[in-house]
């Protein structure tokens, strides 16, 4: 039975951890702290996360379209009939789901409540497979033009665990939708009345 859990980084040796450390680690006065990834690399291991989620089946119509400016852009099918685009800056480790949900206009209370909903999703109360932990990426609603994007901004050295959260936090506001929205979600993401 294949793991459901994205694969760590490849090790070198076996039980070695998947962070690099310095290479002057572990003799006399060095530190043993983690190398930085570079911009380059945290870029590789998003792809990489990304590509695994459309080889699981999860992610359709995967590709990665051209780089604008600093961010790269990513495209594919998921949560229902339009395609998704998630944007990603490997410099500042900012992820946007945009213009994720539509017809949602700034001030109305349909947003207030996508918002507070999402700026939740950083709550200690949450069990930590469900909570985006607020060392490691900060949260917002960006509404623009009466749609609405997600973002996730990750702190250095933990863009792979910020791919990893923009993606459950953006099932988790379908989920939610559906459950408490569904007059929403029927009328502008093309959700199936069930």
């Amino acid at each position: 039975m294949a793991s459901s859990a994205p694969p760590a980084a490849s090790s070198p040796r076996k039980g070695a951890t998947a962070r690099a450390t310095r290479p002057d680690a572990g003799k006399r006065g060095k530190s043993n702290t983690p190398l930085r990834l570079t911009p380059s690399q945290s870029l590789t291991r998003v792809r990489e996360r990304l590509q695994w989620y459309a080889d699981r089946g999860v992610f359709r119509r995967f590709s990665e379209l051209g780089p604008l400016g600093d961010r790269y852009r990513f495209r594919f099918s998921w949560l229902g009939t339009a395609p998704l685009a998630l944007d990603y800056s490997p410099e500042n480790g900012t992820f946007t789901f945009r213009s994720l949900l539509p017809h949602v206009p700034a001030r109305s209370a349909l947003f207030e409540e996508i918002q507070t909903f999402v700026v939740g999703r950083g709550s200690p109360r949450l069990p930590p497979h469900r909570r985006v932990d607020r060392r490691r990426a900060r949260i917002r609603c960006l509404p623009a033009r009466g749609t609405v994007s997600v973002e996730l901004v990750a702190t250095r050295n933990h863009h792979e665990y910020g791919v990893n959260r923009v993606v459950n936090l953006v099932h988790e506001v379908f989920l939610y939708l559906h459950e408490y929205q569904p007059e929403y979600m029927w009328a502008h993401l093309d959700s199936p009345e069930e």
